[in-house]
């Protein structure tokens, strides 16, 4: 079965910038926000320019398993 991605989509109107995050799931408010500041990071820091769309994937990461006390 293929993989779909859900728009995960946040649009900054402060400061003119839309951010979609590709995820396989909905993520919470959170989830996105973290996601997109890990992004810029890896970025340098550089955020997008004025009327800039940033897109990109993420991976989900709830689902690698859990360590286990026992």
């Amino acid at each position: 079965m293929k993989n779909q991605n859900i728009e995960n989509i946040v649009v900054d109107e402060a400061n003119e910038r839309t951010y979609i995050v590709l995820a396989d799931r909905v993520l919470s408010d959170g989830e996105t926000y973290k996601a997109i500041r890990q992004e810029i990071l890896k970025r340098g820091g550089k955020r997008p320019a004025k009327g800039e769309t940033l897109t990109f994937t993420t991976s989900d990461r709830s689902k690698s398993p859990q360590n286990s006390d026992g």
